[in-house]
C-alpha cells in the first residue's frame, strides 16, 4: 500500500440520518463540495453497480461500489493505469451519536504516482464531507 488516509467525525445523528446521503449518489456534492463536483449510479445502490464522479480538478473517472451494507457502510474502487483507488464510508454507533469515518487508500504498483496527484484534494474532500455530513445530519435543536 502506498498510500492511506482517513478522517473521522462524531455526530449526534443516528445511522438512519447519515445512510440516506449516501444512497442518493446524484447529490454527494451537496455534504462532499471539496471532493465531488458531480457523480451519478448506473443502477442500484448495491455492490457491483458502477457510476461515475468528478473530484475537482480532475477528469471524471468510473467506479465500482464494492461493499454496502445499508445504515452501515459502503465502498467503492476505483481503477487507475497501475493502481486501484478505494475509498470506504462507514457509519458506527458511538454513545448517543455516531462516528463517521471516510478512509482512502491506493494500491499497485503505480501507487506511489497517483498517491502524490490525488493526495491533498482526496485528504481535503474527505476532511471536509465528513465533517459537513456529521453537522447536516444531526437533529435540529
Amino acid at each position: 500500500m502506498a498510500w492511506h488516509f482517513e478522517h473521522s467525525a462524531i455526530s449526534p445523528a443516528r445511522r438512519e440520518d447519515i445512510w440516506p446521503h449516501y444512497a442518493d449518489v446524484e447529490h454527494w456534492s451537496s455534504w462532499s463540495r471539496k471532493g465531488v463536483e458531480w457523480s451519478r449510479l448506473d443502477g442500484p445502490f448495491e455492490a457491483g453497480t458502477e457510476g461515475k464522479t468528478k473530484a475537482p480538478g480532475f477528469p471524471a473517472f468510473r467506479f465500482r461500489l464494492t461493499a454496502v451494507e445499508p445504515e452501515r457502510m459502503f465502498a467503492s474502487e476505483a481503477k487507475l493505469p497501475g493502481a486501484q483507488l478505494v475509498i470506504e464510508h462507514v457509519i458506527e454507533s458511538v454513545g448517543a451519536g455516531v462516528e463517521i469515518t471516510h478512509r482512502a487508500r491506493v494500491d499497485g504498483p503505480m501507487a506511489w504516482l497517483w498517491a502524490t496527484l490525488i493526495r491533498r484534494g482526496t485528504e481535503k474532500g474527505l476532511s471536509d464531507g465528513v465533517e459537513r455530513l456529521a453537522k447536516m445530519s444531526a437533529p435540529a435543536r
